[in-house]
């Protein structure tokens, strides 16, 4: 894959940006991306509020579109990581002036933020339907890492929105998955995922969706000739294993 500018927003579908910043200090990327409907622009995961970690993200959405044009924020679970750089958002674009999206046990955290938004809660396999046929469906996956954790499914662009499923560890960091990355996805899966049981649930219940990429919050982009073995390797992980 062709190395990318991290000071970049990088659209890795038509109207699908990668706006997130790696860390190659700490060897810890964080990868919010930017949906671009004709009347939504949904932000996943919008990240830390860390002075320079949101002034990364903020130039990249502006880049893209104004920031005031945000309609929908959707947060995989509630570390700070993801969703604490919300009350930025909120105090730019105005509170109740777009929609965050989340499980209902993510959603008692977020107001801890100092969150003032309305969260609306979805369950598993909720569908949310964009324009022109294209949905995003919601699956919790319990206990990878949190009670309340869900993934997000593209239906138009086939991409899986796996927040920390398949993320991994790399000072090596770039935008897509090199030959390296399994190895960088065991380091960050083996102390984060809970157990086995609940890898296999999840795995279950995205065994039959067709997957053309994986967009996880930290690590790399899993483009489709990777994703099968990206798959078994999970499969396979012994996780959990911290004592």
């Amino acid at each position: 894959m062709t190395e990318i500018d991290p000071e970049t927003a990088v659209e890795i579908k038509p109207d699908l940006w990668w706006v997130g910043w790696p860390d190659y200090h700490a060897g810890f990327s964080n990868n919010p991306y930017l949906i671009v409907e004709e009347d939504q622009v949904i932000l996943i995961d919008p990240g830390s509020r860390h002075e320079d970690h949101w002034g990364w993200v903020k130039r990249k959405i502006e880049s893209v579109v104004p920031l005031s044009s945000i309609t929908m924020i959707i947060v995989h679970h509630q570390d700070p990581d993801l969703c604490a750089a919300i009350p930025l958002i909120e105090e730019e674009v105005g509170v109740g002036n777009f929609e965050i999206v989340t499980t209902e046990r993510t959603a008692l955290f977020i107001p801890y933020y100092g969150v003032k938004t309305e969260v609306t809660s979805v369950e598993d396999g909720t569908v949310l339907e964009l324009t022109e046929g294209h949905e995003l469906k919601f699956i919790t996956t319990p206990y990878l890492h949190f009670p309340g954790a869900m993934v997000t499914y593209d239906t138009k662009y086939k991409v899986l929105f796996s927040s920390d499923i398949f993320a991994g560890f790399s000072i090596d960091w770039s935008l897509y998955a090199n030959e390296y990355y399994l190895e960088a996805m065991k380091v960050f899966s083996q102390p984060y995922l809970s157990h086995h049981k609940h890898v296999l649930n999840f795995l279950r219940k995205i065994e039959d969706l067709d997957i053309d990429m994986i967009c996880p919050q930290h690590g790399s982009i899993i483009p489709r000739d990777r994703v099968r073995e990206a798959i078994e390797t999970l499969r396979d992980l012994e996780v959990g294993i911290w004592e």
